[in-house]
């Protein structure tokens, strides 16, 4: 498809050697700060290779629907994250946020329970399983290379 829209190949190997990547890095992320950035590097991958096609309308409205979800999803998740660091005691690694949470007794509050629902609806933008799906097929018609 790219050979025969006369599409520049290095840009499109770049984007998704840059995607698996963050998805390689995502499978050993053991503290929140990986856990996040690694996703970002592979969304902000597919955001570019959505709007690889420049010149087709709608690839430019299917990006742009794209990375306005894929922001919002991501402050959301970053939001539940800060609020797991404030109440496991200011710690990022997995392991340590646990320890905190039971040495001080907060895996019953209401901030984890906040948290939790902040991180799973961040992380459910991202992925859009069932009650957050609705923006995902307007952005795969946009796309011209997946059909």
């Amino acid at each position: 498809y790219i050979e025969c829209t006369e599409m520049a190949i290095t840009e499109f190997l770049l984007f998704v050697l840059t995607a698996t990547l963050g998805g390689m890095f995502l499978c050993g992320a053991n503290d929140l700060i990986t856990i996040f950035v690694a996703p970002e590097c592979f969304s902000l991958c597919s955001y570019l290779l959505s709007g690889y096609t420049k010149k087709d309308v709608r690839s430019n409205e299917a990006t742009t629907k794209y990375l306005l979800m894929g922001g919002a999803s991501s402050s959301i998740l970053v939001h539940g994250f800060s609020w797991l660091y404030g109440s496991s005691g200011g710690e990022i690694e997995l392991q340590e946020i646990v320890n905190g949470l039971i040495n001080t007794q907060m895996y019953n509050s209401p901030g984890i329970s906040i948290a939790l629902i902040f991180i799973t609806v961040g992380i459910g933008f991202k992925l859009s399983p069932a009650p957050s799906h609705q923006w995902t097929p307007d952005v795969y018609e946009g796309v011209r290379f997946v059909r």
